[in-house]
């Protein structure tokens, strides 16, 4: 795909978001009525020193009540690039805005990629805005009157090259020095006046945390409610009880960062689609975590999401107030809990130590040690249960040990559940060892 193609892409995808914002009723962006904004895709504006017209890639004019022209202008220029946009780029879009627009504009560059950090230099330099956008992000619910929000570091993560990768999100941009979430939130930063731009944020709301037992409980109820007794549980059973539609889909996407999406979730239509790629266990576990996002009531903060593999990696407790790790860390603990029934996983368990006549012999329930007699009955403690749920090995180990039942003295045995958790999708072959 050439450079313009690649920049039309873009531009059509930022074009159709922006209408898809406007479609949903009621303020534009919570600022203005939608007859009092117009969304246009390669507008011509007439440029009396260049004696011909001037195109733009997508324009937002806005109009007071009763105008019939338009009192200011948001302009989006779109770069496709993968690397940090060049300053002749960025000098260039600003002289034609000014010949054109004067005073009255806003001008943003927006990206799919993220950018070097000297970009933030060059945009400071010339009053410009950073959008980064992408298709396959996840799209924040940031209206105005709810404020909810993610935090700058998050953000700046998205549009700057840092020193480790974050979840995607659909929106994120950069101005003035300041890194907003949505489209709202920098359209309502560009109406602001200065003493309001200098007072500080708004008041955001936290996520709501709910503790392991509650989710665990929630779990159990669900699982009641389809009559579940024994086995596997049948994951389709419970997205029919919960009216969530799940598709499977053999397509191969890929974020920004060529990490391989695993499933994706759409709050708006109830929606969850699975890409399948000949691993059971890991597509079983993507399901349980995107019914889980519905259960604990991430709609309310998100549109619609996408599931990577670090999104399942996430076993770390945190306590910001709205940090997309502990959406995906509650997501993970339901995925465990609905996965792995907490009665009928400690009874199978039970009844695995009796068949391989491990005894509690003071060490502990289930004890394992670098010793030949004492670590292979518990591998293969590990793989009947991993058989019987439709699970890892890996998942069964962490699950044991989140109970307390495994005492483990091995050498490794004190890695971090994150290592652990991180062993289960190394693999793209089911483990069945």
């Amino acid at each position: 795909m050439n450079t313009t193609a690649k920049g039309n892409k873009l531009e059509d995808a930022l074009f159709d978001y922006l209408i898809e914002q406007q479609e949903r009723g009621g303020r534009v962006y919570g600022l203005y009525p939608s007859e009092l904004c117009r969304i246009r895709k390669k507008p011509k504006y007439d440029c009396p020193q260049r004696k011909k017209p001037v195109e733009f890639d997508v324009v937002i004019e806005v109009y007071r009540e009763g105008a019939e022209t338009p009192h200011s202008h948001v302009v989006f220029e779109c770069k496709n690039y993968k690397s940090g946009i060049p300053e002749s780029r960025v000098t260039d879009f600003s002289d034609k805005m000014g010949r054109i627009f004067g005073h009255s504009v806003k001008g943003i560059l927006v990206v799919s990629s993220r950018l070097q950090s000297g970009a933030e230099n060059i945009a400071r330099s010339r009053s410009m805005g950073i959008v980064k956008f992408s298709e396959s992000g996840a799209d924040v619910v940031a209206e105005r009157r709810h404020r909810y929000s993610v935090e700058s570091a998050f953000v700046k993560s998205q549009i700057f090259e840092e020193g480790h990768r974050v979840k995607s999100l659909k929106f994120s941009a950069y101005f003035d020095g300041k890194f907003f979430n949505s489209m709202g939130q920098l359209l309502e930063y560009f109406e602001q006046d200065p003493a309001e731009k200098s007072s500080g944020g708004s008041d955001r709301v936290s996520v709501p945390y709910m503790s392991t037992e509650d989710i665990r409980a929630f779990a159990t109820e669900i699982l009641e409610g389809i009559g579940y007794k024994e086995g596997a549980v049948d994951l389709r059973k419970v997205c029919e009880a919960m009216s969530l539609d799940l598709k499977s889909s053999r397509t191969t996407v890929f974020d920004e960062d060529g990490t391989l999406i695993l499933g994706s979730a759409n709050f708006d239509r109830h929606s969850i689609e699975i890409n399948e790629h000949h691993n059971d266990f890991r597509e079983r576990f993507t399901i349980g975590h995107e019914i889980g996002h519905f259960c604990l009531g991430h709609g309310t903060y998100l549109r619609s999401e996408t599931v990577i593999e670090r999104d399942l990696l996430v076993d770390v407790e945190t306590a910001e107030r709205f940090d997309f790790t502990r959406l995906e860390l509650q997501a993970n603990l339901f995925a465990s809990e609905i996965i792995l029934p907490d009665r009928v996983f400690r009874l199978a368990a039970e009844v695995g130590c009796r068949r391989l006549k491990m005894r509690d012999i003071g060490f502990g329930y289930v004890y394992v040690d670098d010793k030949p007699w004492n670590y292979q009955p518990y591998n293969e403690l590990l793989t009947d249960l991993s058989q019987y749920f439709r699970v890892s090995k890996q998942a069964t180990e962490i699950r044991l040990k989140k109970l307390g039942i495994v005492n483990d003295q091995r050498r490794y045995g004190n890695a971090s559940s994150t290592k652990l958790i991180g062993e289960i999708f190394a693999n793209f072959q089911t483990d069945i060892h």
